[in-house]
Protein backbone atom coordinates (compact mmCIF):
# COMPACT_ATOMS: atom_id res chain seq x y z
CA UNK A 1 0.00 0.00 0.00
CA UNK A 2 1.62 3.52 -0.60
CA UNK A 3 2.08 5.96 2.13
CA UNK A 4 2.74 9.55 1.58
CA UNK A 5 5.47 12.50 3.26
CA UNK A 6 4.42 13.38 6.43
CA UNK A 7 3.01 16.98 5.47
CA UNK A 8 1.01 17.77 8.36
CA UNK A 9 -0.24 21.32 10.05
CA UNK A 10 1.95 24.22 8.34
CA UNK A 11 3.19 22.45 5.66
CA UNK A 12 -0.26 21.69 4.18
CA UNK A 13 -1.34 24.97 4.67
CA UNK A 14 1.91 26.41 2.72
CA UNK A 15 1.14 23.86 -0.38
CA UNK A 16 -2.59 25.00 0.09
CA UNK A 17 -1.82 28.29 -0.65
CA UNK A 18 0.77 28.08 -2.97
CA UNK A 19 -1.46 25.78 -5.26
CA UNK A 20 -4.62 28.35 -4.36
CA UNK A 21 -2.43 30.73 -7.43
CA UNK A 22 -2.28 27.79 -9.92
CA UNK A 23 -5.67 25.74 -9.37
CA UNK A 24 -8.23 28.16 -8.40
CA UNK A 25 -9.17 26.67 -4.99
CA UNK A 26 -10.67 29.56 -4.24
CA UNK A 27 -13.47 30.90 -1.35
CA UNK A 28 -15.52 31.37 -4.61
CA UNK A 29 -19.32 30.66 -3.17
CA UNK A 30 -18.51 32.75 -0.10
CA UNK A 31 -22.62 34.37 1.25
CA UNK A 32 -24.12 31.72 -0.50
CA UNK A 33 -27.57 31.77 1.35
CA UNK A 34 -29.46 28.63 2.43
CA UNK A 35 -33.45 30.00 3.03
CA UNK A 36 -36.31 29.71 0.58
CA UNK A 37 -39.03 26.68 0.43
CA UNK A 38 -37.98 24.26 -2.58
CA UNK A 39 -40.35 22.75 -3.93
CA UNK A 40 -39.25 19.04 -5.13
CA UNK A 41 -41.13 19.17 -8.46
CA UNK A 42 -38.24 22.15 -9.97
CA UNK A 43 -34.89 21.28 -9.16
CA UNK A 44 -32.38 21.56 -11.11
CA UNK A 45 -29.44 19.12 -11.91
CA UNK A 46 -26.51 20.64 -10.71
CA UNK A 47 -23.14 19.42 -9.97
CA UNK A 48 -20.31 20.23 -7.61
CA UNK A 49 -16.97 20.08 -8.16
CA UNK A 50 -14.40 19.83 -4.95
CA UNK A 51 -11.14 18.69 -4.04
CA UNK A 52 -10.57 17.04 -0.65
CA UNK A 53 -7.05 18.86 -0.21
CA UNK A 54 -9.11 22.62 -1.00
CA UNK A 55 -9.65 24.49 2.69
CA UNK A 56 -11.99 26.74 0.87
CA UNK A 57 -13.82 23.21 -0.39
CA UNK A 58 -14.47 21.96 3.06
CA UNK A 59 -15.65 25.09 4.03
CA UNK A 60 -18.36 25.15 1.75
CA UNK A 61 -18.73 21.38 3.28
CA UNK A 62 -18.74 22.51 6.62
CA UNK A 63 -21.12 25.47 5.87
CA UNK A 64 -23.77 24.27 3.21
CA UNK A 65 -22.76 20.79 2.66
CA UNK A 66 -25.58 19.57 5.46
CA UNK A 67 -28.42 21.16 3.68
CA UNK A 68 -27.45 19.98 0.36
CA UNK A 69 -27.62 16.44 1.54
CA UNK A 70 -30.89 17.71 3.24
CA UNK A 71 -32.06 18.67 -0.01
CA UNK A 72 -31.07 15.67 -2.17
CA UNK A 73 -32.32 13.41 0.60
CA UNK A 74 -35.63 15.05 0.60
CA UNK A 75 -35.94 14.60 -3.03
CA UNK A 76 -36.09 18.47 -3.76
CA UNK A 77 -32.64 18.67 -5.21
CA UNK A 78 -30.80 16.65 -7.98
CA UNK A 79 -26.71 17.05 -7.09
CA UNK A 80 -23.55 14.92 -8.23
CA UNK A 81 -20.50 15.69 -6.32
CA UNK A 82 -17.76 15.32 -8.87
CA UNK A 83 -14.11 15.04 -6.92
CA UNK A 84 -10.97 16.31 -8.74
CA UNK A 85 -7.50 15.98 -8.06
CA UNK A 86 -5.88 19.83 -8.43
CA UNK A 87 -4.19 20.07 -5.43
CA UNK A 88 -2.74 17.11 -5.91
CA UNK A 89 -1.93 17.71 -9.89
CA UNK A 90 -2.39 13.92 -10.89
CA UNK A 91 0.38 12.48 -8.13
CA UNK A 92 -0.89 9.42 -7.06
CA UNK A 93 0.85 10.09 -3.63
CA UNK A 94 -1.40 13.07 -2.58
CA UNK A 95 -4.03 13.46 -0.55
CA UNK A 96 -6.39 15.13 -3.21
CA UNK A 97 -5.72 12.02 -5.72
CA UNK A 98 -5.99 9.19 -2.65
CA UNK A 99 -8.72 10.54 -1.19
CA UNK A 100 -10.45 10.92 -4.44
CA UNK A 101 -9.95 7.52 -5.00
CA UNK A 102 -11.30 6.94 -1.72
CA UNK A 103 -14.81 8.65 -2.23
CA UNK A 104 -15.35 7.15 -5.54
CA UNK A 105 -14.59 3.64 -4.49
CA UNK A 106 -17.08 3.95 -1.38
CA UNK A 107 -20.04 5.34 -3.79
CA UNK A 108 -19.17 2.65 -6.66
CA UNK A 109 -19.51 -0.13 -3.89
CA UNK A 110 -22.61 1.72 -2.50
CA UNK A 111 -25.18 2.14 -5.13
CA UNK A 112 -28.17 4.40 -4.89
CA UNK A 113 -30.55 5.13 -2.25
CA UNK A 114 -30.99 7.45 0.78
CA UNK A 115 -28.76 5.59 2.74
CA UNK A 116 -26.01 5.16 0.61
CA UNK A 117 -26.25 9.17 0.26
CA UNK A 118 -25.98 9.46 4.23
CA UNK A 119 -23.17 7.38 4.25
CA UNK A 120 -20.61 9.60 1.50
CA UNK A 121 -21.67 12.41 3.17
CA UNK A 122 -20.31 11.52 6.37
CA UNK A 123 -17.75 9.74 4.51
CA UNK A 124 -16.86 13.69 2.64
CA UNK A 125 -17.13 15.30 5.82
CA UNK A 126 -14.28 13.14 7.66
CA UNK A 127 -11.99 12.89 4.24
CA UNK A 128 -11.70 16.78 4.90
CA UNK A 129 -10.82 16.99 8.25
CA UNK A 130 -7.97 14.43 7.79
CA UNK A 131 -6.81 16.70 5.43
CA UNK A 132 -4.18 18.32 7.83
CA UNK A 133 -3.06 14.48 8.88
CA UNK A 134 -3.19 12.53 5.43
CA UNK A 135 -3.54 9.14 6.79
CA UNK A 136 -1.87 6.43 4.83
CA UNK A 137 -3.83 3.99 2.60
CA UNK A 138 -4.42 1.51 5.04
CA UNK A 139 -6.67 4.05 6.96
CA UNK A 140 -8.65 5.04 3.99
CA UNK A 141 -9.29 1.07 3.56
CA UNK A 142 -10.40 0.46 7.29
CA UNK A 143 -13.14 3.98 7.25
CA UNK A 144 -14.44 3.19 3.85
CA UNK A 145 -14.74 -0.39 4.54
CA UNK A 146 -16.05 0.24 8.17
CA UNK A 147 -18.56 2.90 6.42
CA UNK A 148 -19.62 0.16 3.70
CA UNK A 149 -21.42 -1.50 6.56
CA UNK A 150 -19.31 -4.66 6.17
CA UNK A 151 -21.75 -6.08 3.48
CA UNK A 152 -19.32 -7.57 1.85
CA UNK A 153 -17.86 -4.90 0.21
CA UNK A 154 -14.90 -3.86 2.46
CA UNK A 155 -12.07 -6.46 0.29
CA UNK A 156 -13.63 -4.61 -2.99
CA UNK A 157 -13.39 -1.34 -1.66
CA UNK A 158 -9.79 -1.74 -0.42
CA UNK A 159 -8.50 -3.21 -3.67
CA UNK A 160 -10.24 -0.24 -5.58
CA UNK A 161 -8.15 2.19 -3.65
CA UNK A 162 -4.80 0.84 -3.29
CA UNK A 163 -5.04 -0.43 -6.84
CA UNK A 164 -5.83 3.55 -8.34
CA UNK A 165 -9.26 1.99 -9.04
CA UNK A 166 -11.45 5.58 -9.59
CA UNK A 167 -8.44 6.79 -11.73
CA UNK A 168 -10.99 7.25 -14.46
CA UNK A 169 -13.58 8.52 -12.41
CA UNK A 170 -11.15 11.40 -11.53
CA UNK A 171 -9.97 11.73 -15.12
CA UNK A 172 -13.30 11.96 -15.94
CA UNK A 173 -14.71 15.17 -13.45
CA UNK A 174 -11.43 16.61 -14.52
CA UNK A 175 -12.43 16.42 -18.23
CA UNK A 176 -15.86 18.11 -17.29
CA UNK A 177 -14.86 20.35 -15.68
CA UNK A 178 -12.12 22.08 -18.34
CA UNK A 179 -15.04 21.53 -20.87
CA UNK A 180 -17.21 23.53 -18.94
CA UNK A 181 -14.33 26.26 -18.32
CA UNK A 182 -14.56 26.00 -14.68
CA UNK A 183 -11.36 27.72 -12.83
CA UNK A 184 -12.09 26.92 -9.33
CA UNK A 185 -13.19 24.70 -6.66
CA UNK A 186 -15.46 24.11 -5.25
CA UNK A 187 -18.10 24.91 -8.35
CA UNK A 188 -21.59 24.58 -8.12
CA UNK A 189 -22.92 24.24 -11.81
CA UNK A 190 -26.14 23.50 -13.94
CA UNK A 191 -24.54 21.44 -17.32
CA UNK A 192 -27.82 21.64 -18.79
CA UNK A 193 -27.82 25.81 -18.30
CA UNK A 194 -24.30 26.07 -18.86
CA UNK A 195 -24.16 28.56 -15.58
CA UNK A 196 -21.94 28.46 -12.81
CA UNK A 197 -23.56 29.60 -9.16
CA UNK A 198 -22.87 33.38 -8.29
CA UNK A 199 -24.39 34.25 -5.02
CA UNK A 200 -24.09 37.91 -6.12
CA UNK A 201 -26.42 36.98 -9.61
CA UNK A 202 -28.15 34.19 -8.34
CA UNK A 203 -28.89 34.60 -4.80
CA UNK A 204 -29.51 32.20 -2.19
CA UNK A 205 -27.66 28.73 -3.05
CA UNK A 206 -30.73 26.33 -1.76
CA UNK A 207 -33.23 28.42 -3.53
CA UNK A 208 -30.93 28.55 -6.45
CA UNK A 209 -30.57 24.48 -6.18
CA UNK A 210 -34.55 23.81 -5.66
CA UNK A 211 -35.66 26.44 -8.61
CA UNK A 212 -36.37 25.07 -12.09
CA UNK A 213 -33.93 25.49 -14.74
CA UNK A 214 -34.08 28.34 -17.00
CA UNK A 215 -35.81 27.87 -20.64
Amino acid sequence: MRTIPSRLGASLAVAAVAALTLTGCADAIRSAGSEGDPDPSTAREVQIFEDFACPHCAAFHEQYGGMVHGLVSGGEAEVDYRIVDFLGRGDPESWSTRAATAYYCLEDSLGDGEAAAGTLHGFQSWLFEQATTQPADEALVARAGEMSGGAGHAEEIGQCITGDGAAERIEAALSDFTDFGLRGVPSVYSPAESTLYHPEEHGDLKSWLTASETP
